[in-house]
């Protein structure tokens, strides 16, 4: 048996532990001293001596009175006390520690929050910089979110439409320990909690069908009170997810669903986070289209958007129920996406993030003229376009090529909303765009290519001729890559059409037709093979050929009357 002495000063080295009673055996008795005094020590907050500490300055700064300072040079065996080696380390009990209740900061916010005070339960607005205490519960509306920052440093984002209770906020002192208790009554929040830094460290979530204990851990919960489940994901590190029933834990990477009334799913895979190679670094429209490949499992998908990849502050969270996804209409500037995707049981993936930068402003110009792959027979076209508010001129380009490489036309600060050529295009297809120049001179973004055409002129057919002799007709060449159209008619509405054929040459010919009148018109081909307009009709008059016994009989006439 060990006499009171000894037990006396057993339980003042491992920290007023309680150990079994005498009648126990020396066995038990040494297996409960080794085991009490593991759990004993394992309350001991760990302190390494800093250069220049002594014990009565750390007592004043750590423990609850400075009465406990003989006791802190008992329990560390220290024999000097203004004399601390450093480096060493110093044990400090849990119950001798300054301790108090702590607060909570919201330290961003985006739309409308409330705050339900725990005294009163008046509902007042949250603002950035608020605290809020025990027994205070916070509510995000649609569209909204906030974060709260903690004693420990660590941080969580309650997403839109999500009411959290805090429960208890505690501190010691400057030891950075903090035990941390909140309660997720419904929606969704993700969670960044600061690594463990003592036996008084605990940052516990409950909701109203499970409870989750981390530290030093990234992960999200998600809770569905109508549905009685609880959705944990982590990111980093692991969680343990006690249920009603079954208690898991959690690795990164994976989830599991707590239910009030079956046990817990186990673990499961999280859905990958989805390939963003497509996703541009420049989006030029709002909305814009964020394009990434499907995620094999994936039922739905979430895009959320922040100033940083912090994401303190949501500026959009919305759910899409298929990989086709949009951004909002958000100011020009730079932002942090992430997606990822959401599997048939409401399990969120993990995150993929793209930096990228909006220039939609300002808008670009609404072009009127030319119109979308329109002809112009004019050679020196106008281009017209609509006026934007809060613009200071405009940059216009135009180029025969998609690529808009070696461009003909490239203003960058035209003063008006029409611009005109003065000088004539070759027919053939043309590409142009304009952007407007805000009141700085900065230019937003370009619209879309236009498309349009300067059609070839209708052929010169001044000096066009039959000739009789050969029955061709012949009319002015063209450049010399264009080819033509030639049609021939029985009227000259062209609605009974005998020729439409597309010829290499600038003539036809006639020698097949029967004696009568005809309409003929041609039309130039470009080299791509669209056709500019007809030139007007002429008429051909064909005559019959001369008879053979005529060339006998009219001399013969002739000869006839002179002897007469």
């Amino acid at each position: 048996m060990i006499n009171q002495s000894v037990k006396k000063n057993m339980r003042r080295n491992v920290g007023f532990c309680v150990f079994p009673s005498p009648n126990s055996t020396a066995l038990v008795l040494i297996t409960a001293l080794l085991l009490y005094a593991s759990n004993c020590f394992s309350q001991d907050w760990i302190y390494t001596v800093q250069p220049g500490d002594n014990l009565w300055n750390l007592s004043k700064e750590y423990l609850i009175s400075i009465k406990y300072l003989n006791k802190l040079q008992e329990l560390n065996k220290i024999s000097d006390p203004q004399h601390i080696p450093p480096g060493s380390t110093l044990r400090f009990p849990l119950a001798w520690l300054k301790a108090g209740s702590s607060m909570a900061r919201i330290s961003h916010i985006h739309g409308s929050v409330e705050i339900i005070a725990r005294k009163t339960g008046q509902v007042r607005t949250a603002y950035q910089g608020m605290f809020l205490w025990d027994d205070d519960s916070i509510h995000t509306l649609e569209g909204s979110n906030a974060t709260l920052q903690f004693a420990d440093g660590s941080q969580l984002l309650l997403q839109s439409d999500s009411t959290l209770k805090i429960e208890k906020l505690k501190s010691y002192g400057s030891t950075g320990m903090a035990d941390t208790k909140i309660r997720l009554q419904k929606g969704r929040l993700q969670n960044k909690a600061k690594p463990k830094s003592g036996p008084g460290s605990r940052f516990e979530i409950s909701t109203p069908s499970a409870v989750t204990a981390v530290r030093g851990t990234e992960y999200r919960i998600g809770a569905d009170e109508d549905q009685g489940k609880t959705l944990a994901e982590v990111v980093k590190g692991s969680v343990a997810v006690q249920g009603a029933i079954t208690t898991r834990t959690v690795p990164a990477g994976f989830g599991t669903i707590a239910f009030s009334d079956r046990p817990s799913l186990v673990p499961v895979a999280l859905l990958p986070a989805p390939d963003m190679q497509q996703l541009e670094s420049t989006y030029f429209e709002v909305p814009f289209y964020p394009q990434f490949p499907p995620i094999k499992g994936a039922a739905s998908y979430r895009l959320q958007i922040s100033v940083d990849d912090k994401f303190e502050t949501l500026l959009f969270d919305q759910i899409f129920s298929t990989n086709t996804i949009w951004g909002p209409d958000l100011p020009d500037g730079n932002y942090v996406l992430r997606v990822h995707g959401i599997d048939e049981q409401d399990l969120e993936g993990l995150d993929a993030v793209h930096s990228f930068t909006l220039n939609a402003r300002p808008m670009p110009p609404i072009r009127i003229q030319p119109i979308a792959d329109g002809v112009e027979e004019d050679p020196q076209p106008t281009f017209q376009w609509s006026e934007p508010q809060q613009v200071s001129g405009y940059v216009f380009q135009l180029a025969d090529n998609q690529q808009l490489e070696k461009k003909i036309i490239d203003v960058q600060h035209h003063p008006d909303t029409e611009f005109h050529i003065n000088f004539p295009l070759t027919p053939g297809q043309y590409f142009w765009r304009v952007a407007a120049l805000d009141l700085a001179g900065e230019p937003g973004p370009f619209s879309d290519l236009q498309k349009f055409r300067i059609s070839p002129p209708a052929p010169d057919m001044s000096q066009a001729k039959l000739d009789e002799k050969e029955m061709v007709f012949r009319w002015k060449k063209a450049r010399p890559e264009q080819q033509y159209r030639f049609q021939l008619s029985t009227d000259s509405s062209f609605t009974d059409i005998l020729v439409n054929e597309h010829v290499t040459d600038p003539q036809y010919s006639l020698q097949q037709l029967e004696v009568g009148s005809y309409y003929i018109r041609v039309g130039i081909v470009d080299v791509d093979g669209f056709q500019g307009p007809f030139s007007p009709y002429q008429k051909v008059e064909v005559a019959p050929p001369p008879q053979p016994w005529l060339m006998v009989v009219i001399p013969a006439l002739f000869f006839l009357i002179a002897i007469l």
